[in-house]
């Protein structure tokens, strides 16, 4: 692995709901976009989002709601546009997942550019150090490989970019087969969920643990690490001195310690680290090309009316 490309920093936005820690986790639209313009000024080349109700930030499948985030973002920035495909606690028709992905790309002014998808399922309760107790006992995220299978036919159908999301290093084998299969391109983008002490489910963030799920890939792959309600500053240290990207955001973490800051500025944080260590940040062009992605036209016109 190059430790010398460009690093990729992809914006997590909302993913999980710290609003009552952070208020400037995004709910409405105008929230998301305002949040993905930050990042993008920040250095953020890829952008992720949730849908939400706007006024109990739960999540929503309203296709309007991501044509209007996805409409506002191709408006002001160039960013890579990588939406979620919902409904994280359960399996739930392909069709009514996926609905707004195919709205978007229907429509040659939006469209999206990527879309992660999760190679096994894991348990979603949350522990409570204090009590000792799990939160929950039956929350579980189901992604069957039937399910799997049929997300990637459509996805190859509509020639959409998939991230591959793994949250342990059986996902990672899970995935290869599906490279075998056909149905998972060999080139896609990794992206290893680590997570925090409340979700005992993920990768702990340690180095020796980062190896082995880097261990596991080809050593020519494009790789991404992220800390799912945990503090990912550790981990992008070493993704940045190992040649990796770096995921970060208030949809992972609220980052009390820096404050209540916005998406941009955990951007920023990554991006100075990525500085300070001799790496250059990579565009959203750079990404693209870094990961072999198809170049997107930009609207100059639209790009200037934020820069000035």
């Amino acid at each position: 692995m190059n430790s010398q490309l460009p690093l990729i920093i992809e914006c997590r936005s909302n993913d999980s709901d710290y609003r009552q820690e952070n208020p400037h986790c995004p709910y409405t639209p105008k929230e998301i976009i305002q949040e993905a313009v930050r990042a993008w000024e920040a250095g953020a080349a890829i952008f992720h989002w949730h849908g939400r109700d706007p006024i109990d930030g739960k999540w929503i499948n309203d296709v309007n709601v991501y044509l209007e985030v996805i409409q506002g973002i191709r408006e002001q920035t160039d960013l890579i546009i990588n939406p979620t495909l919902n409904y994280v606690t359960k399996e739930s028709n392909v069709s009514d997942r996926i609905q707004h992905i195919l709205a978007a790309n229907n429509d040659p002014a939006l469209g999206v550019d990527m879309i992660p998808l999760e190679f096994g399922s894991f348990n979603l309760d949350f522990w409570n150090p204090q009590t000792k107790q799990f939160d929950s006992y039956d929350q579980v995220h189901t992604s069957s490989r039937a399910y799997i299978k049929e997300v990637l036919e459509i996805l190859q159908v509509n020639n959409i970019f998939v991230v591959t999301i793994c949250w342990n290093t059986g996902q990672i084998r899970t995935a290869k087969c599906f490279q075998e299969m056909g149905l998972l391109p060999k080139n896609t983008f990794w992206e290893f969920v680590f997570t925090g002490e409340i979700t005992p489910s993920g990768i702990l963030p340690t180095l020796p643990n980062l190896q082995a799920v880097v261990d596991s890939i080809p050593k020519d792959d494009q790789w991404l690490v992220m800390c799912w309600n945990g503090d990912v500053m550790p981990l992008a240290a070493w993704a940045i001195t190992m040649g990796g990207h770096v995921g970060i955001g208030l949809g992972d973490y609220p980052y009390l310690r820096f404050g209540k800051p916005h998406n941009g500025d955990l951007v920023d944080k990554v991006a100075n680290m990525a500085h300070t260590l001799g790496r250059e940040v990579a565009t959203p062009a750079q990404a693209r090309e870094i990961l072999k992605m198809q170049p997107r036209t930009v609207v100059k016109e639209k790009l200037q009316v934020v820069a000035n």
